[in-house]
């Protein structure tokens, strides 16, 4: 029974489908659903799983001394699984009492063990027990339970039945193996449609010796039988999680540059080396979270002006993914990886399921610190299902084919990560490991590894590679930034950094910087994060061409081209430049702003579908007769004066293209500045989740509710099917969702099976749910 909010909100903390219910009495009924609790379960390490499994085979209940004497447990590790089953509400505590809510359990088979004997012995009749015994060696007695109780004794000599075992043939002894510590229970259809044993029949030489007992349909090995087999003291282990096998961390860890989008891009051909010190010490981090913060800008700006193109059954193809790749930079697997990160932060969303482009949620993120903004995509990479970098379901030989980014998909990817990250942080500094080095513990601490055999280390080692282009890894080892983020995930508020106090990870990242400086070979160099003005002015009218400790922008006619095309002038651009600048704007930079803004404009491209007025006749004339422009058929009408055939955007592009540098001009002859068509589709954030906020909601609901609030709850939590009563219909719907408060409160969303449509009414309106 829940007692406090505190207890109430950490519970929702853990098992965040609670969230919906109205009332405490809703709460308590929904941790007894064993559907919600075996994927909380599921995602506990394997002593959570051996304790779980204790407590079951015990009766669903039972005492903290009875359970650590049923157990072995050589480094004391049941207080701690205790307490962490009892805060997913997966164990009820109450002093030395220890209890599951479930019943009858939500294993079926717990530790690998069949039904005690005497549970049995209720479906057999008097006849199979007294083959049972004499079976067993014994002279069978007369009433059904003295031969059940008989039974029982001779089971309990585990010698007799060890050296019974010790005599079967090689078959019979390797099914009897499997039963006693995998699979106590075959179906009969196992056996006679194409199972394993099919041919020999073995079982009936178990059942002929009383290993296993059978009631027609099934054959089961009774727990008496396998705990022999086990050996006399057997226990189930608290094993802990295994030794990974470590190396010292190497040094100099290749990290590489980050080049920028936009016209005139050049990409880096060298890569940097990442902060690992020669003595072994754990690396900062910050180099590759810069590069992160970098190449998802520029793939928001990306998708911002130029939209990433969907394929008809969704995602990104090969060839807009390579396209996004080379403006980026980048090979095509990093583009998947910031292109699943961004759309899993909210930054890149479909705009009808035709195109990917930057949201209005961008904007808000452009703003914030950059540790704030690097602890976003960090978030998200952290929570994806999927493996960016090795996009399979990988259950199965059959599902290994890679899906196209960025949407998420159902895989043991994201739990092996995470497994991957928790074990790298039980390492010291200084100490690293690889993917098949951290396997065993990964196992220990996650059964998606055993879900997923044909693709588990490749997740790990997809986990260890994303994690060192994000910064949180560097060479099989946690960065300082990485073990910092990690504990903060700890905490309640970890998705929800505070913008106005400042991020906890601020101390880690550089104070941006806002002058940078400007050299004679026409670069600028910016050490450390350049200021949001500062990388906005750089980037309109330069180049990035690397990004490590220091950032180098490279300034050329073209770039410069580009920045006197949105509007400005050459005065206005050199002011601004010498406001951020160190020292003087040097002489060659400003012969080169000026010496193109001299030429800029001397080419004006008007509609008509568009003219070209130049100002010197001779250059008009050339442009007239140079066979790479006569897509344009340029037809001169006067000395300064041609018409095109084709629309102003296209004249325009092309006279570039060929090195001249025009302007478009408005329809009273002015200058039209120009400006990156940008999109931005309106997003709106999702709620924070506030556990303590919901966990006082909750306690004000209704304290005694029908089974309408139950059963909205329960399908909101699962997803399944509920029965809806409104406007006088029912309705079966799916997809259900309960927002915007409790008890009668708030609305209720979903599918209607019946419509063929989506409903949202207010839940005050439905008259009855239930589960179907």
């Amino acid at each position: 029974m829940l007692r406090t909010a505190a207890e109430l909100a950490a519970l929702i903390e853990h098992r965040p489908e609670l969230a919906m219910a109205p009332s405490v009495a809703v709460v308590e009924r929904l941790l007894a659903r064993p559907e919600l609790a075996v994927p909380a379960l599921l995602d506990l390490d394997a002593d959570c799983h051996v304790v779980s499994q204790a407590v079951q085979a015990a009766g669903g209940a039972t005492t903290r001394p009875a359970l650590a004497a049923a157990l072995d447990d050589p480094k004391g590790r049941l207080g701690e699984v205790l307490a962490t089953l009892a805060s997913r509400g997966l164990l009820l505590l109450d002093g030395e009492s220890v209890r599951s809510p479930h019943r009858p359990g939500l294993w079926e088979h717990p530790l690998a063990l069949g039904r005690p004997l005497r549970e049995l012995a209720e479906e057999l009749t008097a006849d199979a027990l007294r083959a049972l015994v004499v079976s067993l060696g014994g002279r069978p007695r007369r009433r059904k339970a003295e031969l059940a109780s008989q039974a029982e004794e001779l089971l309990r000599d585990g010698a007799a039945v060890r050296a019974r075992a010790a005599r079967l043939p090689r078959q019979a002894a390797d099914l009897l193996r499997l039963m006693a510590t995998e699979q106590p229970v075959l179906e009969s259809e196992q056996i006679h449609h194409g199972g394993p044993w099919a041919r020999a029949h073995p079982l009936r030489r178990l059942v002929e010796d009383g290993f296993v007992v059978s009631d027609g349909w099934a054959y089961e090995m009774p727990r008496e039988v396998a705990l022999a087999l086990r050996g006399d003291g057997w226990k189930p282990a608290l094993t802990g999680p295994p030794d990974v096998t470590t190396r010292p961390l190497h040094t100099a860890v290749p990290l590489p540059s980050a080049p920028r989008t936009g016209a005139g891009g050049t990409k880096a051909d060298e890569t940097k080396a990442e902060e690992t010190e020669a003595d072994g010490t754990e690396a900062d981090g910050t180099g590759a979270a810069l590069v992160a913060l970098d190449r998802v800008e520029a793939l928001v700006e990306l998708a911002t002006t130029a939209p990433v193109s969907e394929l008809k059954a969704g995602g990104v193809g090969t060839r807009e993914l390579r396209r996004v790749a080379k403006a980026l930079g980048v090979t095509d697997q990093e583009a998947t990886l910031w292109l699943d990160v961004a759309h899993a932060a909210g930054l890149l969303a479909s705009d009808g399921g035709e195109r990917l482009t930057g949201t209005t949620l961008a904007d808000d993120w452009l703003s914030r610190s950059p540790a704030a903004r690097w602890r976003a995509l960090a978030a998200a990479w952290h929570r994806l299902a999927q493996a960016p970098t090795f996009r399979v379901v990988g259950c199965c030989e059959g599902h290994m084919d890679a899906l196209a980014p960025p949407y998420p998909f159902d895989s043991g990817a994201g739990a092996i990560r995470r497994a991957v990250l928790d074990t790298l942080r039980t390492l010291p500094p200084g100490v690293a490991t690889d993917a098949p080095g951290v396997m065993a513990a990964v196992r220990w601490r996650t059964r998606a590894a055993a879900e997923s055999p044909p693709a588990a280390e490749s997740f790990a080692a997809a986990a260890l590679r994303e994690g060192d282009l994000l910064g949180l890894t560097a060479g099989g080892a946690l960065t300082l930034l990485g073990r910092t983020y990690l504990t903060l995930t700890d905490t309640p508020d970890r998705d929800a950094p505070d913008r106005d106090g400042g991020d906890p990870l601020d101390g880690l990242f550089p104070v941006p910087t806002r002058t940078a400086t400007l050299q004679n070979d026409l670069t600028a160099i910016v050490p450390g994060l350049p200021s949001p003005g500062l990388a906005a002015l750089l980037n309109a009218c330069a180049d990035l061409e690397s990004r490590d400790r220091a950032s180098v922008w490279r300034f050329s006619e073209r770039s410069v081209r580009r920045a006197l095309d949105t509007g400005l002038d050459a005065e206005a651009l050199l002011d601004g430049l010498a406001r951020h600048s160190t020292k003087a704007v040097p002489q060659p930079l400003r012969y080169l702003v000026t010496d193109t803004a001299r030429k800029h404009g001397t080419l004006r491209v008007a509609a008509a579908p568009s003219v070209v007025v130049a100002a010197d006749p001779a250059t008009l004339a050339g442009l007239c007769r140079a066979k790479a422009l006569r897509k344009l058929a340029l037809h001169q009408v006067a000395p300064t004066v041609a018409l095109s055939a084709l629309p102003p955007e296209e004249t325009l592009r092309l006279l570039r293209q060929a090195g001249h540098a025009p302007v478009g001009m408005a329809a009273d002859g002015t200058i039209r500045a120009e400006a990156a068509r940008r999109h931005r589709l309106p997003v709106d954030a999702e709620p924070v989740p506030d556990p303590a906020a919901t966990a006082a909601a909750i306690l004000r609901g209704d304290a005694a509710p029908d089974g309408t609030a139950e059963a909205l709850a329960l399908a909101a939590a699962t997803g399944g099917f509920v029965v809806v009563t409104w406007q006088r219909r029912e309705h079966v719907m799916d997809a259900v969702t309960v927002t915007g408060g409790t008890g009668t409160g708030g609305t209720v969303s979903g599918f209607c099976h019946d419509c063929g449509r989506g409903h949202t009414f207010d839940r005050a309106r439905v008259r009855r749910a239930y589960l179907p």
